[in-house]
């Protein structure tokens, strides 16, 4: 593979990683009622443990360990656990 292949290759990793971890998380704030932005700061694997823990492992979503095996050949090891990227703060502003 050249760099220029290569590079595209992570870039459509990065691309399935994040629409699968978008909708992992989805669909926990929809099974758990006022959970909005709660998931925000969880690693793809663990947002996956999450849905299985409350699904079942042979619940309407497949089978943890097919899952875990398919997203890691797809996005990789260093994806899977990754935490998803934290926006710093706003700087606090002193009130006179």
């Amino acid at each position: 593979m050249n760099p220029s292949e290569i590079e595209a290759s992570q870039d459509a990793r990065r691309n399935v990683y994040q629409h699968i971890l978008k909708a992992a998380n989805k669909r926990l704030e929809q099974g758990i009622p006022g959970s909005e932005g709660a998931f925000a700061q969880l690693s793809l694997a663990s947002l996956l443990n999450i849905l299985f823990l409350l699904r079942g492992e042979w619940g309407s979503i497949g089978d943890y360990g097919t899952t875990l095996r398919a997203v890691r050949a797809l996005v990789g090891d260093e994806l899977v656990w990754a935490e998803p990227h934290k926006s710093s703060p706003a700087p606090i502003e002193l009130v006179q």
